[in-house]
């Protein structure tokens, strides 16, 4: 596979598809710490897209890459066999999936660094990936406690389109911190997911062993024959009792330092070629701590891969 060592980053100011507000304010938070400054200054090369030499485009970006304007949350009446503020959540959809097309038609295979709020971005981003490296098998490690496999024709569904968004994926998607015993993930996902023959790892086997488990999900998708892999990271994964940065609580029993020490296990693939990271709620860090803490890590695991290390 063609390895482009540029990166590309794309925040995403959105909280559409969320049960609580305040993600959408996630973007703003990683421009305040300054994640473009520490990238740039830890050797990574970050590209500049200017988003009016595309056809098809809005008009000028503001560096680096921004997703202009917000689709933020809203009370949204429940429709049955629908999402709430369907709206906002196909206008996000939208806007994501032709940011992204945007910023593989201008450095073709650059990595891709996509921060925000709102998980339900992924199915988008997702798209572009397999248009973008459609002679290669793509494959997804979806670090979250939740399953996200609900759907609307559920008996007990509730209209949030973030809790179905592992339904629009890739066969070839890996949980990976998985919380098994959280009420959200019902028994009859779990069955599904043990029929179909995905593979999960859970949050406890994580915590136990993250370096371990890590490199059993890679070796999981070097069996079947992965080339291109898509790390998402929802934050809800990281047990909240130190660092309760999600948008809603889970306590998954992974530590931030642990989840962590994953991470950056699976970074170290050369087959990796995008991360996105979501659930950020800084109304839950009033001094952006735990968001400078995040962006930190994030930063050496880039500036690393930049220099070709191994972690």
């Amino acid at each position: 596979m063609d390895k482009s060592r540029k990166t590309c980053v794309t925040y995403v100011a959105a909280d559409c598809g969320s049960i609580i507000p305040g993600k959408s304010r996630a973007a703003a938070a990683f421009k305040t710490v300054d994640i473009y400054r520490r990238l740039v200054e830890a050797g990574v090369n970050v590209i500049d897209i200017d988003i009016s030499q595309f056809p098809d485009s809005d008009g000028p970006a503001r560096r680096p890459d921004v997703l202009d304007g917000e689709v933020t949350y809203k009370p949204s009446p429940f429709v049955p066999g629908n999402i709430r503020n369907r709206t906002g959540n196909l206008e996000l959809l939208r806007r994501v999936r032709k940011k992204m097309s945007v910023n593989f038609q201008a450095e073709p295979r650059a990595f891709q660094l996509v921060l925000g709020g709102e998980c339900c971005m992924l199915p988008a981003i997702l798209s572009s990936v397999k248009q973008e490296y459609q002679d290669s098998t793509i494959g997804l490690i979806y670090i979250d406690a939740d399953t996200d496999l609900h759907s609307p024709l559920d008996d007990d569904w509730k209209g949030y389109f973030a809790s179905m968004v592992s339904k629009l994926q890739t066969q070839e998607e890996l949980f990976f911190g998985t919380n098994l015993p959280h009420p959200g993930n019902k028994p009859k996902h779990l069955a599904y997911l043990n029929d179909e023959h995905f593979k999960v790892i859970s949050s406890e086997a994580v915590a136990n062993h993250p370096e371990g488990r890590a490199n059993e999900a890679l070796e999981h998708l070097e069996q079947n024959k992965v080339e291109a892999i898509w790390i998402h990271l929802d934050i809800d994964s990281i047990d909240p009792g130190e660092f309760p940065l999600a948008n809603v609580p889970n306590f998954t029993g992974v530590a931030f330092q642990t989840m962590m020490q994953a991470l950056t296990v699976v970074m170290a693939s050369t087959n990796v070629v995008g991360l996105s990271i979501a659930e950020v709620n800084p109304d839950h860090d009033p001094d952006l701590a735990m968001t400078t803490m995040l962006t930190k890590e994030i930063v050496s695991m880039l500036a690393r891969r930049e220099l070709g290390h191994s972690f």
